[in-house]
């Protein structure tokens, strides 16, 4: 049994090599591999405006990109959008923090009433919840001037724009391709696939990784991380770490885990995706990492 394993994962790492992995059936890697674009399906109330605005681009860019002549869309049409990298920072436009929560919704109501659309997001800090304004996300540097400056002209003098990385775990985002995720976690020993979802094994037992992909793009969809069962040393093992590489988080809860003991979850949330953590008991050990878009 242990050298039919063994010859198991001889074949499943030489197929992942050359690009296709046909395992239980369904799962083609190369459907993944060959992905390059990011789709999006049009919703109730959505416009090319809206959406221009939420993926950091222009209405004249998604009108090129899709060979459109007008401004119409349709609810369930798919829209290509441009990619973000990570190599391209977000600029995140922010229009002031409160310790008041009831301040914060006020200046949300203020700048809406100007035609000025903004959420309030939370930030924890040692143990103190803050809630910023967050007024649009953007690719380009210039679009998010050009937020700023009509934020200002609005008599919002506070305001200002920041440009962290998009939310990723070892430069993997959602929207990445198949490829991305080899590249920065290696070929596994073995890989098990159950619909849309394909485990990687980097030891004997558990996975280390878990990725959802989306079945008509062939992207990144959903992804989860198990550090202790991954062998390279540059994902966070410990609170501490995680603190170091993505700041506060915007929500910290305890939640129960072990069925009686109690673990904490951190949670961010950025640009429409959303990363939460799941720390052990211990108060340091990360359990895993998820990164999931949010509605």
């Amino acid at each position: 049994m242990k050298k039919f394993k063994q010859f198991m994962q001889i074949i499943v790492s030489t197929m992942l090599i050359g690009g296709v992995l046909s395992f239980g059936g369904s799962f083609h890697a190369e459907s993944y591999v060959q992905a390059e674009e990011n789709h999006v399906v049009i919703k109730k109330g959505d416009t090319l405006y809206s959406l221009a605005k939420k993926y950091g681009t222009t209405v004249e860019e998604l009108k090129e990109i899709n060979k459109f002549s007008s401004h119409t869309i349709y609810v369930g049409q798919e829209l290509l959008v441009p990619s973000t990298t990570l190599s391209e920072p977000l600029y995140i436009v922010m229009a002031g923090s409160f310790s008041s929560k009831k301040n914060a919704d006020k200046r949300v109501v203020l700048l809406k009433k100007k035609g000025i659309d903004a959420v309030v997001v939370n930030r924890v800090i040692k143990d103190q919840t803050y809630y910023r304004i967050q007024a649009g996300a953007y690719s380009k540097k210039e679009n998010a001037e050009k937020q700023l400056t009509l934020i200002k002209n609005a008599g919002i003098t506070d305001a200002y724009f920041m440009n962290p990385m998009p939310l990723n775990i070892k430069e993997v985002t959602i929207g990445n391709t198949y490829n991305n995720l080899i590249d920065q976690f290696g070929v596994p020993n073995f890989s098990e696939e159950q619909m849309n979802t394909l485990s990687l094994y980097y030891q004997n037992e558990g996975a280390g990784v878990r990725v959802q992909f989306n079945m008509k793009t062939g992207l990144v969809e959903q992804l989860q991380i198990y550090p202790e069962f991954l062998l390279i040393d540059d994902i966070p093992r410990g609170k501490k770490k995680i603190i170091e590489m993505y700041g506060h988080p915007d929500s910290l809860e305890e939640v129960t885990c072990y069925e009686t003991a109690t673990c904490e979850k951190l949670t961010y949330q950025l640009d429409g995706n959303q990363l939460t953590v799941q720390i052990d008991r211990d108060g340091d050990v990360v359990q895993f990492l998820e990164l999931i878009r949010f509605p």
